[in-house]
């Protein structure tokens, strides 16, 4: 996972969240050719997303030295629909505003684009 690395290389005062929503290519959904893209079927409950954030954290390499904090969306996907976050999303959040959203990802999105945006627009502390 890309953003993991950026963030764990990040220098800014900010909180890192992920909020895993319904499968984007699901193995019985729309899903891509071969099994090493689409292999999660859709989650029928709240067991089956845990289950599949799990598969994330484990592939992505995420530990606890990231401090990168996943979330679960509701099975009614209230997250999703709130943030139009599917595929998947990037925003910034401050002060119960959205400062940055990006396109649909991972095309619509660029890690350089959010890294310029920070850097603009995050004041840091020495």
């Amino acid at each position: 996972m890309k953003l993991a690395s950026y963030y764990q290389n990040l220098n800014y005062p900010i909180d890192f969240i992920i909020i895993y929503i319904r499968e984007a290519h699901a193995s019985d959904g729309w899903k891509f050719d071969g099994d090493e893209f689409s292999f999660i079927r859709n989650h029928r409950n709240i067991n089956e997303r845990l289950d599949a954030i799990k598969t994330m954290v484990e592939m992505a390499n995420i530990t606890k030295n990231h401090n990168i904090h996943i979330y679960s969306d509701t099975m009614n996907d209230r997250a999703n629909h709130l943030f139009r976050a599917w595929p998947e999303r990037l925003y910034v959040l401050y002060d119960e505003k959205i400062l940055y959203r990006s396109g649909p990802g991972p095309i619509g999105y660029s890690i350089p684009s959010l890294d310029y945006f920070l850097k603009k627009n995050i004041i840091v502390q020495n």
